[in-house]
């Protein structure tokens, strides 16, 4: 099951830019999306590098301008502009108004493809068995936590003590599955081995439930299930053996058969 911290968003004016997250969507690429930096994302929703985010969530992209609303500002401006407008020589040529500065952004864009993958998981105590750790359900320790390639090669193995969650960082971006294994007198309540998609990087987060006195079903290794497929596709191979047998028999005798009637039909003339 995955559990996501959120960061909450307040009340925003009309013309604000928000961003909804959605599935597969990371900080960096909601940043790219609206060209604005990181650190600009993350400053205008207080949130930290790390922080999880979850579908459904609002993000604060671009905050709206605050105009002036005072009458009296704006009469002052109008009269300006009309001066200016009356006034002999006020007219400028476009020519001669040297370029706008270029401002390079201090923080650089980083490219998605470079977003490596990071897992962070847990095991906690589920007392009612609904597979979300709720009030008052805290971390076991003593449990076990693998992490395997698809070809069931271990690739870590970590043992809780309780003051989970802990994170992996920089993982390879490939498939993987993981294992939760209970601590001694405890049952999973959720499935005990996951497949993870880490292809596409950024953050996940797994944590497995367990509750006291349940029993877990053990899983069997990936080699054991390879083989037992290979005995049940051999099986219709040996009963088609055996039918070739019986069909070889039969043929056999008709032959026999056949073979003592043609005698006794020629010592007959």
């Amino acid at each position: 099951m995955l559990a996501i911290a959120l960061a909450p968003l307040q009340a925003q004016p009309e013309d604000d830019i928000v961003h909804t997250v959605s599935a597969g969507d990371t900080l960096i690429s909601i940043a790219l999306a609206y060209g604005v930096t990181l650190d600009q994302l993350l400053t205008l929703n207080e949130l930290d590098p790390e922080a999880l985010l979850q579908i459904g969530q609002r993000l604060l992209v671009i905050r709206a301008p605050e105009y002036a609303e005072d009458p009296e500002a704006d009469e002052a401006v109008a009269e300006d502009e009309t001066a200016a407008e009356n006034a002999v020589g006020g007219n400028v040529d476009r020519g001669d108004l040297p370029p706008a500065p270029v401002v390079e952004a201090d923080a650089p864009m980083r490219d998605p493809a470079d977003i490596s993958a990071q897992l962070c998981y847990a095991v906690f105590r589920d007392d009612n068995q609904n597979g979300m750790m709720d009030a008052g359900e805290g971390m076991l320790p003593d449990a076990t936590v693998r992490l395997l390639d698809m070809q069931g090669v271990e690739q870590w193995r970590y043992m809780t003590d309780g003051s989970e969650p802990v994170c992996q960082r920089s993982l390879a971006r490939t498939l993987y599955l993981i294992e939760g294994a209970a601590p001694p007198g405890f049952g999973l309540t959720s499935a005990s081995r996951l497949r993870l998609d880490l292809r596409s990087g950024g953050v996940v987060k797994v944590e497995f439930g367990a509750k006291s006195g349940l029993e877990t079903a053990t899983l069997a290794p990936l080699e054991a299930e390879s083989g037992a497929a290979e005995g049940l596709s051999e099986k219709p191979r040996s009963l088609l053996r055996e039918l070739s047998g019986l069909f070889a028999l039969g043929l056999a005798a008709i032959v026999f058969v056949s073979g003592m009637a043609l005698a006794l039909f020629l010592r007959g003339r």
